[in-house]
């Protein structure tokens, strides 16, 4: 069942902005996509493409960009893309544009690096609300489903009817969409996997074979456990969409950002060689500064995370780092 008003806006026109917009313009919505980048604007409304994100795929007419922030933030239903660097800065800065009526969807990936905040803990502080906010995650590669290809994610939402207007913008027969009610376990998840993205390239990077990788995916999801467990969180939303699949799509693809920064630092390339090669955002880069203070706060045993800072952070030796990761493991299961 379509919305009322048929317009839903997304902030940010990087890969998955222009992915859910593209969606939502197929399923029938009009689309309003913001963008700081005058030739992505420009490029996106008289081409209908975006290809530094999306190559040469045509996108849906229906798909309109704009730099006015206000555009989009005066829409019903509004899907956040922006870097999780940028999400504080933004709605501060923007929070007189907004109407109590918007419900927002939070599909960035990430965690503030002094609070330990999602971002939907992020938006419930600056805007005052909590009932509007829901998240989207899962094992979503931008590049895959801009193609057509099968996919899924789950939406979590504390307001059941919210979600569900969300899923109905979002699902059809080639990208389903599940609810859950697990906002703060869904987020955690989504930006903790980009960290073992980072791993599971840097093992390919070595020259890992399967069973390594195998190994090492399987030690990352049970320390992500341990986290889980000390912050109190269903470790039950990690065996979902937004963890494990998330985890193992993102930890096996080429085309994921943070997968190719560990396998080009396997491959001896420098933290910052590494990222000017990508030249995106590599949100495991900082989750994992975020995630190592709040563990070393909390005085767990996560030796992944441990030794992937020390390659990233300290200029340790990867090889030798890397092969602690695991023999310096507690051997607990999930």
């Amino acid at each position: 069942m379509k919305l009322k008003n048929n317009k839903i806006g997304i902030l940010g026109s990087g890969s998955w902005g222009t992915v859910l917009a593209d969606i939502a313009a197929n399923n029938g919505y009009e689309v309003s996509i913001w963008s700081r980048n005058s030739s992505t604007i420009n490029e996106i409304n008289k081409n209908h493409t975006n290809k530094k994100y999306s190559g040469n795929k045509k996108l849906h007419k229906n798909i309109k960009a704009t730099s006015n922030q206000k555009d989009v933030l005066n829409l019903s239903h509004v899907i956040v893309c922006i870097p999780s660097s940028s999400v504080r800065s933004f709605f501060r800065k923007n929070k007189k544009h907004i109407v109590p009526e918007t419900s927002f969807l939070i599909a960035s990936k990430g965690l503030e690096k002094k609070s330990f905040y999602t971002m939907s803990e992020i938006l419930k502080e600056e805007l005052a609300m909590e009932s509007n906010i829901s998240v989207l995650s899962g094992p979503n590669l931008a590049s895959e489903i801009i193609e057509g290809m099968a996919a899924a994610c789950v939406i979590a939402a504390k307001n059941k009817k919210i979600g569900t207007e969300f899923l109905n913008i979002f699902d059809r027969q080639s990208f389903k969409v599940f609810l859950n009610n697990d906002v703060k376990g869904v987020e955690l998840a989504g930006a903790l996997k980009n960290i073992y993205a980072i791993v599971s390239g840097l093992s390919d990077g070595l020259g890992n074979k399967k069973n390594t990788k195998a190994m090492i995916l399987t030690r990352s999801l049970v320390e992500m456990s341990h986290l889980f467990e000390a912050l109190k969180l269903k470790k039950l939303t990690l065996l979902g969409l937004a963890g494990v699949g998330d985890l193992f799509a993102t930890a096996s693809s080429e085309k994921s950002r943070n997968y190719s920064f560990g396998y080009l630092l396997g491959k001896g390339k420098t933290r910052d060689e590494a990222k000017k090669i990508i030249d995106q955002v590599i949100e495991g880069e900082k989750t994992l500064k975020t995630v190592y203070e709040k563990v070393s706060a909390l005085k767990l045993d996560m030796p992944i995370v441990e030794k992937l800072y020390n390659i990233v952070f300290k200029k340790g030796s990867v090889k030798e780092s890397f092969d602690k990761m695991v023999i310096e493991s507690d051997g607990r299961d999930l």
